[in-house]
């Protein structure tokens, strides 16, 4: 029977860094946090997932191979990590994550990454329903201001509404592995 978890780091790409007018909210702090959960689940032989979101056409924004489909340096892959490329917002859409999870005897997740509203809450709401338990790293995803809420407020919220229903919500700090 599955009992491990793995690390999953969703779309932590430079487009989302780099569009001018684009700040994502308290974005130092967030990457500080998932540098450290990656660092956390390295040291413990936890499986770290990469999650690239990726799209195709002329002038595409995240086109595979350019810059800005490029994940951060500050957080890049290992050679050891796996990479999951997805072409919607649920990453389950990628039947390879699954197939590799299953293989490697995996059933709880750990989330962090961008953006919370979109493939964030996507990815994890579709994760239980393909049987996985998750936890959300709270203070480790982010997103960007709307004209309708301010980014904290939609993080706030998501924090709120996927607790207990589709994943627990933990501080990064608080989140153990192995």
């Amino acid at each position: 029977m599955a009992n491990r978890t793995a690390l999953i780091v969703v779309d932590v790409q430079n487009i989302l860094f780099e569009t001018p007018g684009c700040t994502l909210f308290d974005e130092q702090r967030v990457v500080d946090n998932i540098e450290r959960l990656i660092s956390k689940a390295r040291s413990t032989n936890t499986p770290v997932i990469y999650i690239q979101h990726t799209t195709e056409g002329e002038g595409s924004e995240f086109a595979e191979g350019s810059h800005n489909w490029e994940i951060i340096e500050r957080i890049a892959p290992d050679t050891s990590d796996d990479i999951f490329l997805k072409h919607t917002y649920d990453a389950f859409t990628n039947v390879g994550l699954k197939q590799k999870l299953l293989e490697i005897d995996v059933d709880r997740l750990v989330f962090c990454g961008l953006q919370t509203e979109v493939c964030m809450d996507t990815t994890i709401r579709s994760a239980l329903a393909h049987g996985f338990t998750s936890i959300l790293a709270g203070d480790a995803h982010s997103t960007y201001d709307t004209k309708a809420l301010p980014a904290e407020k939609i993080i706030a919220h998501h924090n709120l509404t996927l607790h207990r229903r589709f994943c627990t919500v933990m501080d990064s700090e608080d989140i153990a592995f192995g």
